[in-house]
């Protein structure tokens, strides 16, 4: 074989030299070669602009949305009896509308029961974009070896722009605003693009090495930079890729966190250098990535707030109040911030120090009205890493400081902190006019309520607590009532209501609060029941802390002796099949709003499922959020 000559950054053998599956190591006239780099940038741009496809699909079925229930909008009785179907113009609507919704149910469906391998939905999806990607790695690569090896390389390259736009965490998302999906719901995309990506630059790595091995060179060209540069980048892109499996991330979420993010923005510098005919990718990943920090800098704001243990829980509670003109007013029911870890120091944090304080975040959904409650109300539970963190230090606080200034309350002085909070974000601001709906099916559990009940609250009052024609159920499952308490007053006197922050609830409808396990002296919860937007940073779902506080503890009867304002307590657990039959008996059209631990949200899918079937018009949100 003769020696190899440099060409385009890497080396072409002069003679043919057959390989496998029809491919040879062939000798091109540099016209050919030019040919197959216009073919490479061709290929490389028909794949990253084939995304605008999705996005037309999705406003496509946004129209066809529109136009079904602007068909069926006036031929919907609003009641609650209402048990029949419409035969006329508007029947092949009612018939098209159950389809989709069908559809749209089987889709979202998990796989594979209790194994969280993602959704059929998911699953399809991943299928037709990597059977397209991989096409487009193929076609018209003739017999050239070398321009299949380079079209993976350039086909892995053109989707690495839009993997960065699927991680924007800011609603200024140009994906956010075309799908209308938060970036807890895109992530799920996120993820899969990923794995294909990295499956395409495996293989282009692979070809490459081997296109070396058998021309005899491996040693000399593993040693010039192009080929290190590019072996640097794919060691980096397997680093990230095991860091984010399931397991490493149950095992320590902050080793995957700084991994993802680390790598992520340093990969940038080992594919520049590789080779220039991807550096137009690499361009576009700079730009996202610079729009990103700009946009998260937009949602970053410092308050002052205060942070207490909920006396008989493993809560942790954060009470931010809200200057006059506060943007935060205008914030809405559902939304959640990332909480920076409190600066407890005595002085004033510099810029470094807040630097180092959002790169330490956890999610925490917003529990209150801001518009109505003039302030900010953040509850998690504590688990390992931030979450037991915020937990010690209020404990410590408590115990006194007198480098920190102090807020008099009726309970006592509670020292202020500056806090750092980026957001708001989530879905909620997404979801329909709830009071289009005839039933609306409300669920929680544990710390899940920091999403509900906000939203409980805000229908109430958009409708002056007297909803017209939409009935609401709420239902609340926690181990302990003490749970609760950041959400109902302790006793229905006014006073003690704004003392406490917790008189949430007014109305004609109760919520009702089911207690599965009686109070006692050892507070170990399962992490599976902790709710989802108490995501520890350390371990997602680690074992709960148990709490070292020796506090007087009331007994289950005692408890169910004194339940707060517009609450009623019931023992056990709440039988979720029978919850929806009764709401579902009465009225076509029901919302099913839920956030709590995967047992509890799939066993109410299951039982909503049923009627999904049977052709009733259902809205399912299931909030959620978890890397």
């Amino acid at each position: 074989m003769e020696l190899l000559r440099r060409h385009e950054g890497h080396h072409e053998v002069k003679t043919d030299q057959y390989w496998a599956l029809g491919y040879y190591f062939e000798t091109l006239t540099k016209e050919q070669k030019h040919q197959r780099r216009e073919f490479l940038d061709w290929y490389g741009f028909v794949a990253q602009s084939s995304v605008l496809v999705i996005f037309a699909l999705f406003q496509i079925s946004f129209a066809i949305s529109w136009l079904i229930k602007s068909g069926l909008k006036y031929d919907q009785p609003k009641s609650p009896s209402f048990t029949k179907r419409p035969d006329g113009k508007s029947g092949w609507l009612r018939g098209m509308q159950s389809g989709c919704n069908k559809m749209i149910w089987w889709m979202q469906k998990d796989v594979i029961r209790d194994w969280n391998w993602g959704t059929r939905g998911e699953w399809i999806g991943a299928s037709v974009w990597t059977i397209w990607l991989f096409y487009l790695s193929i076609a018209h690569t003739g017999n050239d070896y070398l321009h299949l090896t380079k079209r993976f390389g350039q086909i892995g390259a053109s989707q690495l722009p839009i993997h960065y736009l699927l991680a924007m965490r800011a609603p200024y998302s140009p994906v956010q605003w075309l799908t209308r999906l938060s970036h807890e719901q895109i992530k799920a995309s996120h993820q899969i693009l990923g794995r294909i990506t990295f499956l395409l630059f495996l293989l282009h790595a692979t070809f490459y090495l081997n296109f070396f091995v058998q021309s005899g060179y491996l040693a000399k060209r593993i040693r010039d930079w192009d080929v290190i540069w590019g072996l640097i980048s794919i060691i980096l892109f397997s680093t990230i890729s095991t860091t984010a499996l399931g397991f490493v991330r149950r095992w320590n979420y902050r080793v995957f966190y700084i991994s993802h993010i680390a790598i992520a923005n340093f990969i940038i510098v080992p594919l520049f250098l590789h080779v220039s005919h991807i550096r137009i990718y690499v361009y576009e990943v700079i730009a996202v990535e610079a729009l990103h920090l700009i946009f998260r800098a937009l949602r970053l704001k410092m308050y002052q707030g205060t942070i207490r243990l909920l006396p008989g829980t493993n809560l942790v509670q954060i009470r931010i109040p809200l200057p006059p003109k506060s943007a935060a007013l205008t914030w809405k029911p559902g939304q959640h911030v990332y909480l920076s870890r409190p600066w407890s120091k005595g002085k004033a944090p510099t810029w470094y120090d807040q630097w180092l304080m959002i790169n330490k975040t956890n999610p925490f959904t917003v529990a209150s009205l801001p518009s109505k409650d003039k302030e900010l109300l953040l509850v998690a539970r504590t688990l390992n890493g931030n979450t037991k963190y915020l937990g010690e230090l209020a404990r410590s606080l408590s115990q006194g400081s007198s480098n920190i200034p102090m807020l008099p309350t009726a309970g006592g002085d509670i020292p202020i902190l500056p806090l750092a909070l980026e957001g708001p974000y989530g879905a909620s601001t997404r979801l329909p006019d709830l009071s289009d709906y005839d039933k609306v099916l409300l669920v929680a559990g544990g710390v899940g309520a920091t999403f509900i009940i906000p939203i409980y609250r805000s229908i109430l009052e958009l409708h002056g607590r007297t909803p017209i024609g939409t009935q609401i159920r709420c239902i609340w499952a926690v181990q302990k009532l003490a749970e609760t308490r950041w959400a109902f007053p302790a006793t229905s006197s006014p006073e003690n209501e704004h003392e406490s922050g917790n008189g949430l609830l007014h109305g004609p409808s109760n919520v009702e609060v089911y207690v599965t396990r009686p109070s006692g002296p050892n507070l170990q919860v399962d992490a599976s029941e902790s709710s989802v937007f108490a995501v520890d940073d350390d371990d997602a779902e680690g074992e709960a802390i148990e709490m070292q506080e020796n506090e007087q503890l009331l007994s289950m009867e005692e408890q169910m002796e004194k339940p707060g304002k517009g609450m009623v307590v019931k023992s056990g657990r709440p039988d979720l099949g029978k919850v929806v039959d009764e709401v579902f008996s009465k009225g076509m059209r029901t919302a099913v709003i839920c956030c709590g631990p995967k047992r509890l949200t799939d066993d109410l899918k299951r039982s909503v499922e049923v009627w999904v079937k049977k052709g009733h018009d259902v809205f399912w949100y299931d909030e959620t959020f978890g890397w």
